[in-house]
């Protein structure tokens, strides 16, 4: 019987703390809420992390934590990401990511490892996020503790939690994170501008531009160089990055 009503009285406890979550008032309201909520199952470091569109780049990323900031600062100073193991992780699987010292198996990941428990960032657990636009992210929740068999009692009696924590801070950062470029930054572009970005998307050169639109190759350069101007780059392809960034194409699946 006390078994039942402790599973029940911790079913209460999860629906009132998900359900404040869902409710916040703003974007920084949500992110607090999140944060509580991810102490109150034991953990009090969390990151989430979301790109917000497919085939967008990484540096396009929504992210919120209260990792310490001389962490984070060494970890974007140092291009981290590209040898954190999680990052690489959450494009692949959907399954808890556990944070050991054996789950950090080269040599470059292990001294990763060395360096953010320096920060207090011991052991914890990646939750991957896969949205239904196509959207990659994560949610880790960590804490300053030696990683053990205590750790791993604790976290098996909380993943369950921790799972309904992450689709629930996703539902409800969603709308922050597609609001991430605002309308009134993106550009207005004619008619010709959008028919020469479309094409630009599917890959298409100037001559076979201006083939298909009928204009010259020179009147498509032109098009190109007012898009590069108007999206401040330099780059085509940066224009088409840009452009899937602000919503005005897509790329097929």
């Amino acid at each position: 019987m006390g078994e039942s009503f402790d599973n029940t009285d911790k079913a209460a406890d999860f629906f009132t703390t998900y359900d404040a979550l869902m409710n916040a008032r703003d974007e920084p309201d949500t992110v607090k809420r999140l944060q509580t909520a991810a102490q109150n199952l034991g953990f009090d470091k969390v990151l989430f992390a979301v790109i917000p569109q497919p085939k967008v780049s990484t540096s396009n990323i929504y992210l919120r934590s209260n990792y310490p900031d001389q962490w984070r600062e060494h970890y974007d100073r140092n291009n981290l990401s590209a040898t954190d193991p999680t990052v690489a992780y959450c494009f692949k699987s959907s399954a808890p990511f556990v944070w050991m010292p054996h789950s950090f198996k080269t040599p470059e990941q292990q001294a990763l490892y060395e360096e953010a428990a320096a920060f207090g960032l011991k052991v914890g657990v990646t939750l991957p996020i896969h949205g239904v636009a196509g959207e990659i992210g994560m949610l880790t929740c960590v804490r300053d503790e030696n990683p053990g068999p205590a750790f791993l009692k604790d976290l098996n009696e909380n993943l369950g939690g921790l799972s309904l924590l992450r689709d629930v801070a996703f539902d409800s950062l969603q709308q922050y994170m597609h609001a991430a470029v605002a309308p009134a930054d993106v550009p207005s572009l004619t008619a010709r501008e959008l028919d020469c970005l479309q094409w630009m998307s599917a890959g298409k050169t100037a001559w076979e531009i201006g083939r298909i639109l009928n204009i010259s190759e020179a009147g498509v350069n032109f098009h190109i160089s007012n898009l590069r101007t108007k999206f401040g780059v330099s780059r085509r392809n940066d224009v088409v990055v840009k452009a899937i960034r602000f919503g005005l194409i897509t790329l097929p699946g």
